[in-house]
Parts: C-alpha cells; sequence; structure tokens
C-alpha cells in the first residue's frame, strides 16, 4: 500500500528536473502533450489493474507524466504573458488552480468510492486528459534553439539524488529511523554532491547553476521551502487533532478542512492586488504575519478549542501563506532568461517537495515525540501494558486502545495537545524567521526589476563560448 501510494511522488519529484530542461530543449507545448496523453493511458490502465505489482507500475508512470505538467506550464505563463503585472495575476490563477485540486480531490474522490469501484478515482482522469489535448492547440510552442543533447548521466544522477533523498524522509517519518532509511538519505547527499559537480563541468547542464548566482532566485526558493517546511507537517498533525482530540469523524473532519483549502486560495489569488500597492517582499511579509497570527491562535487555544476557532486559526494560516507561495514562485520563473524557464519551474517543484519531505520527516516526527513524551509522564495507574504499548503507536491506535478507559483517553488527548501546541508554536517561530529573511534579502526587489532575458541569455552564451575556447586549448 506504501508503494502504491507513494511511488508515483518519488517519481514525479524525481524526474522533474529532467523535464524542466527537456521542455527547455524539445518544446514545452510537446512535453506538455506528451505529458498529459501517458497520464490519460497510465490512468485507463490503473482504473482496471488486476494485481498490486500492475498498480504500482502504473503509478509510477503517473508519477513521470506528473513531472511534466509544473515544468511544462509555469514556463509555457513566461512565455505567454510578458508584462510583470500580466505574469504575475497568470501565475495567481495557475498556483490557485493547485489549492483547488487540493481541496476538491479527497472530497471528489470520497464521492466516487461511494458510488462506485475503486478504479473510477482514475477514470475520472481519462476525460480530463482528453480534453485538455483537444485544445493544446491553444497553446504556444516554445523551445531553446541553442540546447544540445541531454547528458544522460546527469538524468540518472539528479533523479536517483532525488529519489533516494525523498524516500529517506518519508519513510523514516512513516517508520521511524533504520539504517535502510538512514543510507537513503546519505545516498541521497552523496548522489546530488555528484551530480552538482557533473553541471559545473558541462558545456550545456541539466541544471545551470549559473542560475543561483541570481540573489532572487535563490532566496526565493528558500522562502519557499522554508514555508512548507514549518506548516506541512503540522497540518499532517492538524487533521489527526480534529479527530482524535475535538471528535470530529473522519467526514466531518474533511469537509471542514475544506476551508482553509479555499482560503489558501483566496490568499494566492490576492498577491497581484498586493503587488500593486506594495513591493514584493511586503507584500509575502504581509501575509506571512496573518499566517503567523493562525498558528498563533492554534498554539494558544488547542487546549480546550472547538472546531470553529481551530478552523480559522488553520485559515487564517493557509490564507496569509498564499501570497507568499505565490510571489516567491513567480520570482523563481521570472529572475531568469526564458531559455531556463523550464528547468527554473523544476527547482521550484524540487524546492517545495523537499520542503515537504523534511516537514513530515522532522515536524510530524518532532510532534510525535512531544506526545510521547507528554503520555509516558501522564499515564493513569492500572492502565493494561498493551493499551499503553498502543498509545505510543499513534494517536489513531492509542484513542481506539483507550476508548474504554476514560482517564487514558483523557491523557492521551491532552498529551496531543501539548504536541500540537508545540508544532504550531514552532511554526509562528520559523515564520516569524522567513519574515526576517524576506526584508532583509528581498525588500529592495520590484516587478519591473526583472534583468531582461536577451542580454541574459547573451552573457550566458559568451561564457558558454569561453569555457568551449578554453577546453579547445
Amino acid at each position: 500500500m506504501l508503494w502504491i501510494i507513494h511511488i508515483g511522488e518519488l517519481l514525479a519529484v524525481g524526474f522533474v528536473l529532467t523535464m524542466g530542461r527537456l521542455g527547455d530543449k524539445i518544446g514545452r507545448r510537446r512535453l506538455l502533450v506528451f505529458g498529459v496523453t501517458v497520464y490519460g493511458i497510465a490512468s485507463l490502465m490503473a482504473a482496471f489493474s488486476t494485481a498490486a505489482w500492475m498498480l504500482i507500475a502504473v503509478r509510477a508512470f503517473l508519477g513521470v507524466a506528473a513531472a511534466t505538467v509544473m515544468p511544462s506550464t509555469m514556463s509555457l505563463l513566461r512565455n505567454l504573458f510578458l508584462d510583470p503585472k500580466q505574469f504575475s495575476v497568470a501565475v495567481a490563477i495557475h498556483l490557485s488552480a493547485f489549492s483547488a485540486g487540493a481541496a476538491l480531490g479527497p472530497t471528489m474522490g470520497g464521492l466516487l468510492l461511494d458510488h462506485f469501484w475503486w478504479g473510477a478515482v482514475f477514470l475520472i482522469n481519462v476525460p480530463v486528459a482528453i480534453v485538455l489535448l483537444a485544445t493544446s492547440r491553444l497553446l504556444p510552442e516554445f523551445r531553446n534553439a541553442d540546447a544540445k543533447r541531454l547528458d544522460v548521466i546527469s538524468v540518472l544522477l539528479s533523479s536517483l539524488a532525488l529519489i533516494t533523498l525523498i524516500f529517506g524522509l518519508q519513510e523514516m517519518a512513516h517508520d521511524g529511523f533504520n539504517m535502510l532509511y538512514g543510507g537513503s538519505v546519505v545516498m541521497g547527499i552523496a548522489t546530488g554532491g555528484l551530480f552538482i559537480r557533473r553541471q559545473m563541468k558541462s558545456l550545456d547542464p541539466l541544471l545551470d547553476l549559473r542560475m543561483f548566482r541570481i540573489p532572487v532566485f535563490n532566496f526565493s526558493l528558500i522562502a519557499l521551502m522554508l514555508i512548507l517546511l514549518v506548516t506541512s507537517g503540522a497540518e499532517m498533525l492538524f487533521a489527526q487533532h480534529l479527530q482524535a482530540v475535538v471528535g470530529l469523524s473522519p467526514t466531518e473532519a474533511g469537509f471542514l478542512l475544506i476551508i482553509p483549502a479555499l482560503l489558501s486560495m483566496a490568499g494566492t489569488l490576492m498577491s497581484p492586488v498586493l503587488t500593486r500597492w506594495m513591493r514584493q517582499a511586503y507584500a509575502m511579509v504581509s501575509g506571512l504575519f496573518v499566517a503567523a497570527g493562525g498558528a498563533l491562535l492554534i498554539m494558544l487555544t488547542a487546549h480546550d478549542a472547538g472546531p470553529l476557532i481551530l478552523i480559522i486559526g488553520a485559515s487564517l494560516l493557509a490564507f496569509g501563506a498564499g501570497p507568499t507561495l505565490t510571489i516567491a514562485s513567480e520570482q523563481i520563473i521570472s529572475s531568469v532568461p526564458q531559455e531556463r524557464a523550464g528547468s527554473a519551474s523544476a527547482m521550484n517543484d524540487v524546492s517545495s517537495g523537499l520542503g515537504y519531505a523534511l516537514s513530515i520527516a522532522f515536524i510530524g516526527s518532532l510532534g510525535m515525540y512531544v506526545y510521547r513524551q507528554s503520555l509516558a509522564n501522564s499515564i493513569p495507574a492500572g492502565v493494561p501494558s498493551e493499551i499503553v504499548n498502543s498509545a505510543m503507536e499513534s494517536i489513531g491506535a492509542a484513542v481506539v486502545a483507550a476508548e474504554g478507559v476514560p482517564k487514558m483517553l483523557q491523557a492521551v488527548q491532552s498529551s496531543f495537545t501539548v504536541a500540537i501546541q508545540t508544532i504550531y508554536g514552532l511554526a509562528a517561530i520559523g515564520l516569524f524567521v522567513l519574515m526576517t529573511i524576506i526584508i532583509w534579502k528581498l525588500r529592495h526587489v520590484r516587478q519591473e526589476d526583472t534583468v531582461p532575458a536577451e542580454k541574459v541569455t547573451v552573457a550566458l552564451k559568451r561564457e558558454t563560448l569561453t569555457k568551449e575556447f578554453q577546453r579547445y586549448n
């Protein structure tokens, strides 16, 4: 089951750098059409899979196809909207579509499973893919005419580095540390070092490291990763808190969590409005201030608050994070030449994937550590050891095991509340730190301050010719 769930995510992150560079080479619309076609065919095969191995294999194809979407669509927006203000609105609408999918996906999946067989959750993708393919001609094409052949070794190194790193972090979050998962993380870091070394020597690298000389590009990537680092793990624990402590059913909790998702869309769409009135850094900080307020509200009230107060806190957090995520993505794409927009969009995905994985692995694990330590100090006398052992495994198992022991159930809920308060307190601190970084490094950046793509492209070509001349000599 874990492989069915995770294989698609692992390959989507693992191949996103390759797809970003491939789109620059063969054409971004062509790559998008290829990805949507594979996604539609793989979805049809997944719906009628007859064995677990078949579903895992098809999910792998879905992951590779998904890796084509973000680099293609985000880089195409760069070609469609040359005016910075129009580009800002386009990015906001684009990212709000992802928020809408996150909000509607689980609910739609539940409705399909209530009325049809499990394959319907895959089959629903097929008509969507057909519509996208039928309308793809409306999109312009763009490719880098100077791009050379893809470096297969770099493709293998980048994919292996990202897959092993994300795999190790995700599995440690589920099962705790062991040598296999720790070794996977070490292997990912070591392979990533080899990948970077190869890129530094390549005349036409898979990932152009010269993009990292652009301060706006660097710090926007950091901002994107940090905000997901401090919030993703907390959101996972928050959903459990609504059920285990507040007492909501999974359906009730699921419908309530649509509200923060919708507020995230609203915050995303607010970013172009904010940047018309203030610089991008101040718009990001304004949103983060609201998000930090939401985190503090949850931290201060989680011990006795009902679902309404908690959802308000989660909604403020989601609404405030929207402008920062949108503006950071916009700056990542717009700060590089058009020829590198696909690679920049891929780095946007890599940064998001690492932030999410690190958050689940470390923030989620920290929350469970605080829960277990608090519970160990508050177990009532006379509780059977099997109940205690179940309670230590997870909050879900704890609620089931302690159902007939009111004092134990109260200790479990109290301990998990302490964990939630700790995690959201750390999230608030992290958001304030991120505000400081943004003001320090990005306060001088304006939408109109992007470097003309023609000048940057000429400079990059001149540097490449110099390298070739030196190698020849």
